[in-house]
């Protein structure tokens, strides 16, 4: 029997409902998918607003998010139609252009035109990465149908189809081009990425009913298999390359290679400056890429069935390049007798001293190093087929490893790393990678966006317990401040003479706090700061001996205004009134027995005026220097921390010895108070700035550095590498 004879042919009956059951999938899917986009449009158009840099901007997009909110159920209910229509009468993506005479197309404005460019950019995108199951989507969909016709953009849920019908739907929208984009931008990542899924379910769908079952793929050339590694018309090795990303030549990632492979040859036995520039030519024996691909991927399947570790938070799966090559003689077609090319044994070295490099970086939790170093098959497969890796900073195998390394920095190992979503996410994409990768590198940008959008919504989770976070410690620092400030400002005034107990209490117990909400509601720069301050003064004052008729006449005129005052600010603050009262009569004893005695029998130490400042004391100036010699050693680490940007990770050493993470969400007080929070967005630590930079200096704090993973990594290779030629060069 042939496949065509496994073909079931519908009635028109049945051909009926399937394509109904067919439209309901793929509507109520899409419909399902766009509700979703929509809801991310106000927190995306706000988020623009926050960081706009004018006024009008800004403006602009306000009335995006209002527009947006006021359009909604007219967008929904155009899209829907839109996508039904869709099914009966598929348009063209350039139906509004293509019949239009050269003078009318020059009547197209600009706005509009860029508009479509960014609808056809998401449609070419989708269309190219799922090529392939739409083919097939196509061609069981043909046949239900009884048309012969096989074309790709026609397909009812085809990219442009998609992308056309939210274009339609969306005109309904008075808004500024760039906040248009921005919707378009989130229409690309929550449903273009996501029609995959729904052509497989397409597709299931019309196979379990009979519908080419036995469907073969069609057309797809590996990778690995090419001669050339030119990327071919209109597209990129893998679809990584951006517009806003030149693309490398062959001959500029060759040449990098070179230097790579050259800088290799210097550590290896027999190798030497003759290998610089050569490329790889294939000899007998000699197996080609596609064989050696092969190899990788039946190791890479070996280690999927290894798993992980996490115990250990080792890497199970990483070998050194002498241990990989060793492994790949027993997956080789020819085994032990086909050897590896010279390019190709020097891309395993490179790799390898890549993960090397990765799994040194001491800023990074072991638990997600050894996450990464299971993508080292994956990652060298990569290079094989695309040297661009080494070149390219935008290649999206290497941003997937930057993206969840600097993600990863900040996680701490809890004991129960599999509980937490951040590693449950970063080791399913490491696992789905095993899985799924084998020479399409599309594969990293579908997991890169994926992982990006776990980041964005993680990020939104987190943005107002942080917020919070942050208010409160304002608030904190803000009340520390006032109590320290009203604390030195009656210290200043009390120096060291002493005073009578009960004016102590009412300076320490009732007057403070008086100070305190005063200088927290109007500020130090306000009247009734000022006036608080003299009534302390004259408090002071009153309880000096006087000798002089003139200032006990003097004094008896100022109690009445004195204790008015005093009354008035406690009352303010809802003082105790017993207490207050039991503290005016005790002031009031005080005053009749200043007034009552002489100024020669005064003790010396309340005889000193108030203007005196005390004496120094020797140790006081020792301690004093002793500080200033600390500041100055401390000033490099206080750089380091004023340098240090806001999300920037610290490392904690505890007293228990187990280190924990916490990242820098504030600085309060002028920058002398740095808040410091977890992955959550909750207080962790309150610093002082020159107490974070002692702790620096002895190293119970670290500073860690989040650059880019695999730059950092290759740059690291590339150094030592060098280092290691010119020391042989020495000998």
């Amino acid at each position: 029997m042939t496949a065509q004879d496994k073909v079931v042919y519908l009635g028109s009956q049945a051909s009926s409902g399937l394509l109904q059951r067919f439209r309901q999938l793929a509507n109520g899917r899409l419909m399902s998918l766009s509700r979703h986009m929509l809801d991310q449009v106000d927190d995306a158009l706000f988020e623009r607003a926050e960081r706009a840099e004018n006024n009008a901007v800004q403006t602009a997009f306000f009335d995006a998010m209002r527009e947006v909110r006021l359009q909604r159920r007219e967008i929904e209910r155009r899209l829907e139609q839109e996508l039904a229509n869709r099914h009966d009468h598929p348009v063209s993506l350039n139906a509004d252009v293509s019949g239009a005479s050269g003078e009318e197309l020059s009547l197209v404005d600009n706005e509009h035109l860029e508009e479509r460019l960014a609808v056809e950019g998401m449609v070419s995108k989708a269309r190219a990465r799922y090529a392939h199951p739409l083919g097939n989507l196509a061609q069981r969909l043909n046949k239900a149908v009884n048309r012969e016709r096989y074309d790709l953009d026609l397909t009812p849920v085809a990219p442009a189809q998609v992308g056309d019908a939210f274009q339609v739907a969306s005109q309904v929208l008075e808004i500024d081009l760039r906040a248009r984009l921005i919707i378009y931008k989130l229409f690309d990542r929550h449903v273009m990425t996501q029609l995959g899924g729904l052509y497989d379910e397409l597709n299931r769908l019309l196979a379990d009913a009979g519908v080419l079952p036995d469907i073969r793929p069609s057309g797809r050339v590996r990778q690995t298999q090419r001669q050339s590694r030119e990327p071919a018309p209109g597209s990129s090795a893998g679809g990584y390359h951006s517009r806003s990303a030149p693309v490398l030549s062959d001959g500029q990632a060759d040449a990098l290679f070179s230097t790579l492979q050259h800088l290799v040859a210097a550590h290896k036995e027999g190798g030497g400056s003759e290998w610089a520039g050569t490329g790889y030519q294939p000899v007998a024996g000699q197996v080609d890429v596609g064989g050696l691909i092969a190899a990788l991927s039946g190791l890479q399947n070996q280690a999927i069935q290894t798993g992980f570790d996490d115990a250990a938070a080792e890497p199970v799966w990483h070998l050194d390049a002498a241990a990989l090559k060793q492994q790949l003689r027993y997956q080789l077609p020819g085994g032990a007798e086909q050897t590896l090319g010279r390019m190709e044994d020097d891309t395993i070295d490179i790799v390898s001293l890549l993960f090397d490099a990765i799994l040194d970086d001491p800023a990074l939790p072991d638990a997600i190093k050894a996450q990464i170093a299971r993508l080292q098959i994956p990652v060298l497969k990569v290079a094989l087929m695309d040297r661009a890796l080494f070149s390219q900073k935008k290649h999206p195998a290497r941003r997937l490893i930057n993206e969840m390394a600097r993600a990863g920095i900040g996680w701490t190992d809890s004991g129960q790393s599999g509980g937490d979503p951040l590693f449950r996410r970063i080791e399913d994409t490491v696992t789905y990678i095993l899985e799924q990768f084998s020479d399409d590198v599309g594969v990293f940008e579908r997991c890169l966006e994926e992982f990006r959008q776990f980041l964005s919504e993680e990020r939104e989770r987190t943005r107002q317990i942080e917020e919070r976070t942050r208010q409160a410690a304002e608030g904190k620092a803000k009340v520390d401040g006032a109590k320290e400030q009203v604390e030195q400002e009656l210290r200043r005034r009390i120096g060291h003479r002493q005073v009578p107990a009960v004016v102590g209490r009412l300076l320490d117990e009732a007057w403070s706090k008086v100070l305190f909400i005063t200088l927290l509601k109007e500020g130090d720069d306000s009247e009734t700061w000022r006036n608080h301050l003299e009534t302390a003064d004259r408090l002071l004052w009153s309880v000096q001996p006087k000798g002089e008729h003139a200032e006990r006449k003097r004094l008896v005129s100022e109690i009445p205004g004195l204790l008015h005052d005093l009354r008035a600010g406690l009352n303010a603050i809802m003082f105790n009134p017993v207490e207050m009262t039991r503290l005016f009569k005790e002031l009031e004893r005080e005053h009749i027995r200043v007034l009552s005695t002489p100024a020669s029998e005064r003790a010396p130490d309340e005889a000193r005026p108030a203007a005196e400042e005390p004496p120094e004391q020797p140790v006081e100036r020792e301690e004093a220097a002793d500080r200033g010699w600390m500041t100055a050693e401390l000033q490099p680490f206080c750089q380091k921390l004023d340098e240090a940007r806001i999300g920037t990770w610290f490392e904690f050493q505890q007293e228990s010895g187990k280190p924990i993470r916490a990242k820098l969400s504030a600085r309060l007080a002028d920058g002398d108070r740095l808040i410091f929070v977890n992955r959550a967005g909750f207080k962790l630590a309150d610093r002082r700035r020159e107490e974070l930079a002692h702790s620096l200096k002895r190293g119970r704090v670290i500073l860690l550095d989040d650059n880019l993973l695999f730059d950092k990594a290759l740059e690291s290779v590339v150094a030592n590498l060098r280092s290691l030629r010119e020391s042989q060069g020495e000998h």
